[in-house]
């Protein structure tokens, strides 16, 4: 066999690190594999060749998306050069349908062929789209057991390897020895505020989710609040907006999910971040808020019971939900308190997220889908 040549393409901080950790698996089983593509630092970090940084440049909705048209266009010339130019074995996708389609079509053109790892939400919005996968996409690799049936019924090439999370989402640590040093001294409750990895997201749910620690803090008055902070945030925009709220928030950079997992409860924007508590255990309440116009296009094709990844996982309304205006600092305190009041409830998420853990698989998914990429490599498909 020769030197693979293995193109990637990933955006967003989720996106970067599922990315990453499949070329680390790549590479375990072919250390001489050449990689490269558009992805961000976590992606260079597992040695590939990042030609554009796409994670800088994640956007939210439909409105913010027009805004960043000419980018758009950039990044799908720079692909597109790089497909010609270097003309990969392989062509990995993760996320991003929105640009990714456009590069797969750019991909099939020139006979190479393209892995999609991380599945567009078909399942949510847009089911048309299984059909323009089916055209441009020799093989679906998808981490959640629901998208797998959708895309065999359909013809489409799939296989499930279960979720990446649960080989990423580790305590680093002792919880308690974590807890002890967050309350030092005080009875708590500890709380986490996880507002997202966009700017974007900072700027919207920070606040609310302040406001709302504010509400809390008179009801509570031994009660402790921190923020685990995504690297792909400013620190010193979180600080700004923690010190106009007045309210005490320790950031936290080092063992996140040490920290996660201390807590008594999480007020969690939905994403990624929803199934990441909800495997280390933790009784939450998600929120979201996006632009007007996003929200009314989301009101009209998105047709789902839940927004909450891990609910939609459960398969129930686990974890209380609040979109848009809902999303406020009443709603927010006040299903806190009822949260951190009632033990049953909060022991009924705890048992309903062991559930979730093990319909998104076992440990290793990274490893299962780096074995299905180099099967295009030998030719095995």
């Amino acid at each position: 066999m020769n030197t693979p040549r293995i193109m990637l393409v990933a955006g967003e901080a989720s996106g970067d690190q599922h990315a990453a950790d499949l070329v680390r698996e790549l590479r375990s089983r072919v250390p001489e594999a050449i990689c490269f593509g558009l992805g961000g630092e976590m992606m260079a970090s597992s040695g590939v060749e990042v030609v554009y940084n796409l994670v800088s440049h994640a956007v939210i909705g439909f409105a913010e998306a027009v805004r960043k048209l000419g980018d758009f266009f950039k990044i799908l010339q720079v692909a597109g050069n790089l497909l010609q130019q270097r003309h990969p074995d392989v062509l990995v996708l993760t996320d991003l349908p929105d640009l990714n389609f456009r590069i797969a079509a750019k991909a099939k053109a020139l006979g190479i062929p393209v892995v999609y790892y991380i599945s567009p939400q078909v399942w949510a919005w847009r089911r048309g789209r299984v059909k323009t996968l089916k055209r441009l996409v020799d093989k679906m690799i998808v981490i959640f057991p629901f998208e797998e049936p959708i895309y065999q019924k359909a013809g489409v090439p799939v296989a499930f390897v279960g979720h990446p999370l649960l080989d990423i989402v580790k305590t680093e640590s002792d919880p308690n020895q974590t807890r002890h040093r967050f309350l030092n001294g005080s009875a708590g409750p500890l709380i986490a505020l996880v507002p997202g990895s966009r700017s974007q997201e900072i700027e919207t749910m920070l606040p609310i989710m302040l406001q709302a620690g504010l509400n809390l803090r008179r009801k509570f008055n031994r009660i402790r609040f921190f923020l685990p902070l995504a690297k792909t945030v400013s620190r010193r925009r979180v600080e700004t907006i923690l010190a106009e709220s007045g309210l005490a928030v320790e950031i936290v950079t080092k063992e996140p999910y040490a920290a996660r997992a201390a807590a008594d409860l999480a007020i969690v924007s939905s994403g990624t971040a929803t199934l990441e508590t909800a495997i280390l255990g933790i009784p939450m309440l998600i929120g979201y808020r996006m632009h007007v116009l996003s929200y009314i296009l989301a009101r009209i094709f998105v047709k789902l019971p839940y927004f909450g990844l891990a609910n939609l996982v459960a398969g129930e309304k686990i974890a209380p939900e609040f979109l848009q205006n809902d999303f406020n600092s009443r709603t927010v305190a006040e299903a806190a308190c009822r949260l951190l009041t009632d033990s049953q409830a909060a022991e009924n998420q705890r048992r309903s997220w062991i559930r979730v853990r093990e319909r998104l698989g076992g440990a290793g998914a990274a490893g299962r889908a780096a074995e299905e990429v180099l099967k295009f490599v030998r030719k095995e498909h």
